[in-house]
């Protein structure tokens, strides 16, 4: 077959301008300066973004091309304006060329790809050729606790005892400080609490819990949903395996379709529930969610145990979406070193990441003990390593432990040289090994561990260091209906990009929007904000979560004698609704409270009255005083609190997810690409991904030297935690590269389970660092559909797309540098009755070197506009650190007057007072720099 014609390329991609406008139908391109171009015949681009036209040119003559052929290779002939961008950028065409010749020269003809589908959590993939994963595809999902974060283990509060004292106890814990334990010798004992959430009869809920039985003779465990105020039973499950002493099961029930709680509301109840129980057992993480039909379906039988877990894992009292998702695939060797524990005595020397050196005092069975490495349970591994002595009598030894409790899975094998073992994991989730220096004989002795190489399977294969392979997306949250898990968000990759339809959005109620008290009713008030959260519709589900972690009540209307405190409204207007309790906002009936009081409740602050060492609510009459609305025992301050609560006893503000009028696209970044192996792949599917986050070293001085602190919570260096705890530190970064000397530290003085630091020799003082980790609080986790190329035709297909995606990021840097000092307007979605003045003035944004400007007009449906309405959104990075207040020219002819516009941390732009609606000018707002 002909090979296709291939033009050549032009090193950094220089570019010019058009000299003059141009017609669709010119032939003869004048340029400004046309030696940076390639000499003919090869292809130009004119334009930088998705609207450029691809020209092919037979020659040049001085600044002219000539014998051109114009909307080449696909694109569309069309009229340019002079001074527009003319380079030598990677084309479609180049790609299709570049793919066609290759793919002919290979001889190969068959093409075809397999489908992957990877469930949350840790799984094996068995992969037929090297090839990377393709065709991402996840869909969002929301859970909120509707226990409000009660089933954490961490209180009693608001529970009622039944039977005798249930406690909480340190002693075993599935996360957090505690758990709830029952000892019942000769009768029940349980904890119920009543909440006033409805349960909806047509929507799917479960139920779930993690049980640890410490010692076991007769009765059972019950757990379940009953009627509010009662003991009848609506849903229950008694089901757990007895045997299983000493250790963590799951359990969970399922409220039975259609289930009708005759009361608005539903009572929890679990422990040991039954006059003949003798048992010792702790209950941790207990959570009800709202799941969606598919789930419900599948759990109990296709996804029983602890993937039900995996699925719906135990998460904080709030609005969780997926955050932070990320896929990766191990190293076919998973060792990469980490000594965890050594006895006393004994030293080491990790001469690199697969290689130790264990040093014993003088006497026997000495070892050193590796960090634990997460594992399948029920699946066959292969530890291999070459063993020497470097001093002593005995030989090396490494045996292999279960992570549970350190117990052994496989005998140690003595001896020099290569050596292997072969074990099964049971019922194990993550095993460790124990590096022994001594072991029959007490005295001093090393040896040393080579080439220590874990893997999959009973074979030995040659030795490879590890090397993971990891896409992520961090700050990437993806919701769902928070009652169904329908009209999900989705993340796909489209041509090698990466972008998200968003049908959800959540943001924060705070003392940053304007609130006005609506009505007065004995017990409560309802406030509103008007224009912040426009829904498709007056009917649209939603979600509230308070301050506490309770979820509020949703209504469809606005009539006040059908409301009641902790409920609320949203609208297609954006104006949303919310009643307050009188004893959170501290408010007595006959008050009503100002505009900066209600922000301050919103902040975290209850108002109440004070005289002497007495704070009293609610607040009628008197001195004012404001204080933390949660486990504040203080008289508090006398002056209006104007900034937002730190998180006082637990606090949150009050977080809103609800449905957006108009579906959003959203192009992300992602971290890495997932390439696959041939064979066994042990790939893990997790949420909870921090990309680079900035970095705050603290130095301490430890014996003469330096130490730099990350992450740890010490009083001392406490300024070094991260923005969330941590469960694992994936790597700290001196600016763009992996940092030297990192030493990582599981310790409890972490701020979550991991900290680190590097010795000052190590530490660049003039280099910023930065940080990425998994948060240690949990979001959903979904699953991650995609494909891989099967066949050789279809592996060079997309090694071909990979040059492609690679080329055309290295054309897109090479046209964003060019445009650097003008880059392209962004054109916002406008709301609430908003619209463009003129077509050739769209309202728009956009960046330059970290400094936000405007231009363009706009016009409102009447001839004068009401403050407090929303025109649009900032995205993230282009939003001010504090809010900004700007006068802005509107109205027309006599009738132009100056108003406000006030600009958000969280993005939005609101009409700050009245102003003409006819015409609106955003040219010559005032600028200002984001981080």
């Amino acid at each position: 077959m002909a090979q296709q014609q291939m033009y050549s390329a032009i090193a950094n991609s220089p570019g010019t301008e058009l000299s003059a406008a141009i017609t669709a139908a010119v032939t003869t391109i004048p340029v400004v300066t046309g030696s940076v171009l390639p000499e003919g015949p090869n292809i130009i681009t004119i334009g930088v973004d998705e609207t450029s036209e691809t020209v092919l040119y037979t020659s040049k003559s001085g600044n002219s091309l000539i014998g051109c052929t114009r909307g080449f290779g696909g694109t569309t002939a069309k009229g340019w304006a002079v001074a527009s961008r003319v380079a030598r950028y990677y084309t479609a065409y180049d790609h299709e060329a570049f793919r066609k010749n290759l793919t002919d020269l290979s001889g190969v003809t068959s093409e075809s790809t397999t489908d992957v589908i990877l469930a949350a959590g840790q799984q094996i993939l068995n992969v037929t050729k090297n090839a990377r994963l393709q065709g991402l595809k996840v869909q969002g999902k929301t859970l909120i606790d509707l226990l409000g974060g009660a089933g954490s283990g961490e209180s009693l509060t608001g529970f009622t005892q039944g039977g005798g004292a249930a406690e909480i106890s340190t002693t075993q814990k599935r996360s957090g400080n505690s758990s709830f334990k029952f000892v019942a010798t000769a009768g029940n004992k349980y904890l119920h609490k009543d909440y006033d959430y409805p349960i909806d009869s047509s929507k799917q809920y479960i139920l779930g819990a993690w049980v640890f039985l410490e010692s076991f003779t007769a009765g059972y465990i019950s757990y379940g949903l009953r009627q509010k105020g009662t003991m009848t039973v609506v849903a229950e499950s008694t089901v757990m395996d007895t045997s299983k002493i000493g250790s963590w099961q799951f359990v969970h029930a399922k409220v039975p379709l259609g289930s009708v709680f005759p009361t608005s509301g539903f009572r929890l109840l679990f422990g040991p529930a039954t006059a003949a129980a003798n048992m010792t057992v702790y209950i941790d993480e207990v959570r009800l969610y709202a799941v969606s039909a598919a789930d419900y379906a599948a759990i109990g039988t296709t996804i029983t145990g602890e993937a039900i877990d995996r699925l719906l894992p135990y998460v904080p009292p709030n609005i969780n979406g997926v955050d932070g998702l990320y896929v990766r695939r191990y190293g076919r060797n998973l060792y990469n070193g980490g000594i965890a524990s050594t006895l006393t005595g004994v030293s080491y020397i990790e001469n690199d990441s697969n290689s130790v050196s264990v040093t014993s005092d003088a006497n026997g069975f000495r070892y050193a003990t590796t960090k634990k490495y997460p594992v399948l349970p029920n699946t066959i591994y292969t530890l291999s390593y070459a063993a020497s002595i470097i001093s002593g009598t005995d030989g090396p030894v490494i045996s292999v432990r279960k992570g549970s409790d350190g117990m052994g899975i496989s005998s140690g094998i003595s001896g020099t040289g290569l050596k292997s073992i072969t074990f099964n994991t049971g019922v194990e989730t993550e095993v460790q090994f124990f590096l022994y220096a001594s072991y029959n004989t007490s005295a001093v002795q090393t040896k040393r561990f080579d080439n220590i190489q874990l893997e999959i399977g009973s074979t030995v294969t040659p030795f490879q260091p590890r090397e993971d392979s990891l896409i992520a997306f961090g700050g990437v949250e993806l919701h769902a209906n928070p009652t169904d898990g329908s009209e999900p968000d989705i993340l796909r990759e489209v041509n090698g990009r990466y972008e998200v339809t968003r049908l959800w959005r959540e943001i924060t109620l705070s003392g940053l929007q304007d609130w006005t008290v609506l009505s007065t009713h004995t017990g409560y008030k309802r406030l509103r904000s008007l224009g912040i959260a426009p829904t498709l519709s007056d009917s649209s589900m939603s979600a509230l979560v308070k301050f506490d972690g309770k979820v509020l009540t949703q209504t469809f209307s606005d009539v006040p004698s059908s409301a009641a405190a902790d409920v609320y409204r949203t609208s297609a207007s954006g104006n949303t609704t919310v009643t307050v309790s009188s004893t959170d906002s501290g408010w007595g009936d006959s008050y009503t409270p100002s505009t900066d009081e209600i922000k301050a409740y919103f902040n975290g602050y209850q108002m109440g009255s004070v005289s002497g060492a007495t704070f009293t609510t609610p607040y009628i009459s008197g001195t004012k005083a404001w204080r933390f609305v949660m486990g504040d025992p203080s008289t508090g301050t006398s002056t209006l609190p104007t900034t937002l609560n730190p998180g006082y006893a637990g606090w949150q503000p009050y977080q809103l997810l609800y449905r957006l009028a108009n579906t959003v696209i959203e192009t992300i970044q992602e971290d890495g690409a997932l390439s696959l192996i041939e064979g066994d792949n042990f790939i893990e599917v997790g949420s909870g991904y921090v990309s680079r986050e900035r970095a705050n070293p603290v130095m301490t001085i430890v014996g003469g030297s330096s130490f730099y602190h990350f992450n740890n919570a010490e009083p001392t260096v406490s300024a070094s935690k991260f923005r969330y705890p941590v469960q694992k530190i994936l790597g700290i970064y001196e600016a763009s590269l992996p940092a030297r000397g990192v030493v990582l530290k599981n310790e409890s003085v972490a701020f979550g389970l991991q900290d680190a630091h590097i010795e000052g020799i190590n530490y660049n003082l003039n280099a910023p660092y930065s940080a990425s980790y998994i948060k240690l609080d949990k979001s959903p986790v979904p699953v991650v559909t995609g494909f891989y190329a099967a066949t050789e035709k279809m592996q060079l297909h997309d090694l071909t797309d990979a040059v492609t995606e690679i080329s055309s990021t290295v054309s897109a840097l090479a046209a964003k540098k060019a445009e650097k000092d003008a880059p392209g307007w962004i054109a916002p979605t406008l709301l609430n009755g908003f619209t463009a003045l003129f077509s050739s003035r769209v309202p728009s944004y956009r960046k330059v070197n970290g400094v936000v400007e405007f231009t363009g007009a706009l016009k409102f449906t009447s001839s004068t506009v009401n403050a407090n309405l929303v025109i649009f959104r900032l995205p993230e990075g282009y939003r001010p650190k504090d809010q900004l207040d700007f006068g802005v020219l509107s109205g027309s002819g006599a009738n132009r007057v100056f108003g406000g516009l006030e600009i958000m941390p969280t993005g939005e732009v609101y009409v700050l007072s009245g102003m003409g609606g006819d015409a609106i000018f955003l040219d010559g707002l005032p600028t200002f720099r984001v981080e």
